[in-house]
């Protein structure tokens, strides 16, 4: 089965509307990055943004905790020679 964005939307429709508000931001969170974890990439993430504002909240926290990592720079680190 292809992962897409539309499948993570059509499974956050079904699984949203049984839980609680309370439960929904950090629900999205797990999701997207369930569907990253697989493979699915920011683009497709993009392509359903205003589709929902809990996972809009989810997808742009993961691209603001992706960018950190990726911004973290590994070279300038100085290091003590034992």
């Amino acid at each position: 089965m292809e992962l897409t964005a539309g499948l993570m939307l059509d499974v956050w429709e079904l699984v949203s509307e049984y839980m609680p508000t309370s439960k929904k931001e950090d629900v999205a969170n797990k999701l997207v990055k369930i569907f990253s974890d697989r493979g699915l990439d920011q683009d497709e993430f993009e392509s359903i943004r205003g589709e929902d504002h809990h996972l809009d909240t989810a997808i742009d926290h993961f691209r603001e905790a992706d960018a950190d990592t990726d911004d973290y720079d590994y070279e300038s680190e100085d290091y003590e020679d034992d």
